[in-house]
């Protein structure tokens, strides 16, 4: 919980330690992640800007596209079977990830640190594992629908004839 209560350590610059007689140097070694031709400010707002549109984007697919699914199962008749209603409830817990927790995750990843308060971490944190496990139910649901259904009509099949 600490490491999201907006508390981010700095980045970690590695430096080499040098002892001659009495006296201790420290130089930095460069670890690569600094463009010495720049002051940092310009490159980082570049991938930052990037990264929120790309975090953002999935998002909005996610929510977009599981509306979708849930749209199409609940108005078209030919649909409304009751191994799609599985997959409505698939979406719907896909949805509520993409809402509820991946909207923060992207706020939280592009600026570095938590910056909605400690209630709403811990609302967050229990929303992503509500969801999440929810979204894994529904799949196992669907997976176990599916493998019945087939199951069933297994014995009907010709299965010599096949090979």
């Amino acid at each position: 919980m600490d490491r999201l209560a907006g508390i981010n350590p700095p980045a970690i610059h590695l430096a080499a330690t040098t002892v001659v007689g009495d006296h201790a140097t420290v130089a930095p070694v460069w670890n690569g992640t600094e463009d010495t031709h720049d002051d940092g400010r310009g490159a980082r707002l570049a991938t930052d800007i990037t990264m929120a549109v790309v975090l953002s984007l999935i998002v909005v697919f996610a929510v977009a596209g599981n509306l979708l699914v849930i749209t199409a199962i609940l108005t078209d008749r030919a649909l409304r079977q009751t191994g799609n209603y599985f997959l409505v409830s698939l979406a719907l817990a896909d949805t509520l990830v993409a809402a509820a927790v991946m909207t923060f995750a992207v706020v939280n990843d592009v600026v570095g640190q938590w910056l909605f308060g400690r209630t709403l971490c811990e609302l967050w944190l229990s929303a992503d594992v509500m969801c999440s496990t929810a979204s894994i139910l529904s799949l196992c649901s669907v997976s176990l629908d599916r493998y019945l259904h087939i199951r069933r009509y297994l014995p009907h099949l010709n299965v010599r004839s096949a090979l």
